[in-house]
């Protein structure tokens, strides 16, 4: 993944977590705004269009039974395949883990100290996908200890 495509998402899920934690709603037009950046990032070669469609299809797919069970929202599923479009397959299935890992930890800081039952889930796919990106950039011999390779990543 580019650079600029990392800055992009970053600032996609930077804009959807400030609009979650003060509405509680990430909109449409983020999400379409987004994969249409994703889909050009893609078409300019960052990724193929498989890992675009299987990144998508695994981000938004992981999290769609907790939606089923009324746990997230649909726009968290959304943005999280928005995320996946961006990341490809095996880098979406890590950045699920990590982003499952920051809601755990934004669920006890939010019973913790805002005493609130819900919470911005996208601020956890924020620091999910961010500590992805962290980790490919900054300490990138970790990666492939821990998930192995990311490939499309």
């Amino acid at each position: 993944m580019s650079r600029a495509a990392s800055a992009t998402l970053l600032c996609l899920l930077l804009l959807a977590a400030l609009g979650d934690v003060r509405t509680r709603t990430i909109p449409n037009r983020l999400i379409l705004w987004g994969l249409t950046l994703s889909l050009g990032f893609s078409l300019a070669g960052a990724l193929s269009i498989g890992q675009f469609l299987g990144g998508l299809a695994v981000g938004g797919g992981c999290l769609f039974p907790l939606y089923l069970r009324g746990v997230l929202g649909a726009g968290d599923v959304k943005l999280m395949g928005l995320a996946g479009s961006f990341l490809g397959v095996k880098a979406s299935l890590v950045s699920v883990l990590l982003t499952t890992l920051s809601g755990g930890g934004l669920a006890l800081f939010y019973l913790a100290f805002v005493h609130s039952a819900t919470l911005p889930y996208a601020v956890a796919i924020l620091l999910g996908v961010a500590g992805l990106l962290w980790l490919q950039y900054c300490a990138p011999q970790y990666l492939p200890v821990f998930f192995g390779p990311l490939g499309g990543a």
